[in-house]
């Protein structure tokens, strides 16, 4: 009842945003365009443009097959090209709704495009076109001393794990590559509220006391606030310095010596039995399938971000439905065995895309519906019956192929 309250509360305080007139001064009046081609083009007294990743290409590679199975709803570019930078606006603020927009705003009252961020209907929208021009009521921005680095994404990175290691941890590595890590004093996050966060967070030494809430408080001015560029730019395929970062900060807990007890568990099945939304209605049925086969059944949730480290990075094969669970692929070594189950109504990207990009040995089986998917949001909700027979034929492929390894040597 509480989360449904919530959850009300807040759309309710977005109608009235749009409709009562309070503090309209805050609310940005043009766009802030950036010049690439001429940085000098640039006013310094607004922002001050540190190019990155200057038209990087990303590539999809994956299987003609696959790629037809995906959801027409989400089709993915085969390649796309990001502008990789931060910028630091000096006297700037930032205003988000915690959900689906992020506005970078300069002492000049304009919306900074590339690290401003809006999203309708899962896309991102143009920077004219940022929630924030639709919102007529503001509270006044808390105002902080020094120098703010922004890793908002929007809204996701609130309370999943996947977005929060895909769209907030990797801005940190382009925060270091612009040179300006030191020169930071905050680092404004979408939220604290889960473990994942404050344990991510500490591994990479960002001390508790240096973190602003981005739930607590949505609306902040600083000296100087420092905001990069999405780290998947305005598309949903994962970059290669991406998969980079995450592996390269968190890969060295694996070997770490602690008095973590995780159990050796080759064979993992990621359970999603701690989430209302594409549960495994057959999940029964399934594990009693993969008994013999000797799987570990890992509900993530319950685990820690190290426990997650070491039993993944020690797994020869993971199966499971797609979802932020998986997330912790991130962790397995080169050559994992990882099997992703789809309901034929929602198959997205963004596994698959990091598993190629890993050299993980990537499968993927997809699963019948009951209904018609018309878009993401009824998508991302549909239960899955999971077709055992087509888990154990790669299962058995793999069994065969292992004995037939052994018999060659």
């Amino acid at each position: 009842m509480k989360a449904y309250y919530n959850k009300g509360t807040k759309r309710l305080k977005k109608i009235l945003g749009r409709v009562i007139p309070f503090n309209t001064q805050y609310r940005p009046g043009d766009v802030c365009r950036i010049n690439l081609e001429q940085l000098a083009a640039n006013n310094p007294r607004e922002v001050r443009v540190h190019p990155i990743y200057p038209a990087l290409t990303t590539d999809l590679t994956i299987s003609d097959d696959l790629y037809e199975a995906c959801s027409e709803y989400w089709k993915p570019k085969k390649k796309v090209t990001t502008d990789y930078m931060v910028v630091e606006v000096p006297n700037g603020r930032i205003y988000t709704d915690n959900e689906s927009s992020v506005a970078v705003v300069s002492q000049y009252n304009r919306l900074v495009e590339n690290v401003s961020l809006s999203l309708s209907n899962g896309k991102v929208s143009e920077p004219n076109l940022n929630n924030i021009f639709e919102q007529r009521y503001f509270t006044p921005p808390v105002k902080y001393n020094g120098t703010v680095f922004s890793l908002l994404t929007g809204g996701a990175g609130l309370n999943n794990i996947g977005h929060w290691f895909l769209d907030v941890l990797p801005r940190l590595h382009l925060l270091r590559e612009s040179g300006l890590y030191d020169k930071v004093d905050w680092f404004y996050v979408p939220s604290l509220r889960y473990s994942f966060q404050t344990e991510t967070l500490e591994l990479l030494g960002i001390p508790k006391d240096k973190v602003i809430e981005g739930d607590k408080f949505p609306h902040i001015a600083a000296d100087c606030i420092v905001a990069s560029t999405a780290p998947r730019g305005n598309h949903t395929l994962v970059p290669k310095w991406l998969c980079d970062f995450i592996q390269d900060s968190f890969m060295l807990y694996a070997e770490e010596e602690s008095d973590l007890i995780t159990p050796e568990a080759p064979y993992l099945y990621i359970s999603r039995s701690d989430s209302k939304i594409r549960n495994v209605l057959n999940e029964k049925e399934l594990l009693q399938e993969l008994e013999p086969y000797g799987f570990k059944t890992v509900v993530s949730s319950e685990l820690s971000i190290k426990e997650k480290i070491k039993l993944f990075s020690k797994a020869k094969v993971v199966l499971g439905a797609t979802g932020a669970g998986l997330i912790s692929m991130f962790f397995c070594k080169p050559g994992t065995k990882m099997v992703e189950i789809f309901n034929e109504g929602f198959v997205i990207e963004p596994f698959y895309d990091i598993a190629t990009k890993i050299d993980l040995d990537y499968e993927y089986i997809i699963c019948k519906g009951n209904k018609r998917v018309r878009n993401a949001s009824q998508g991302q909700r549909e239960h899955l019956v999971v077709e055992t027979n087509k888990i154990l034929e790669i299962l058995n492929r793999m069994k065969a192929e292992k004995t037939k390894k052994v018999e060659v040597a």
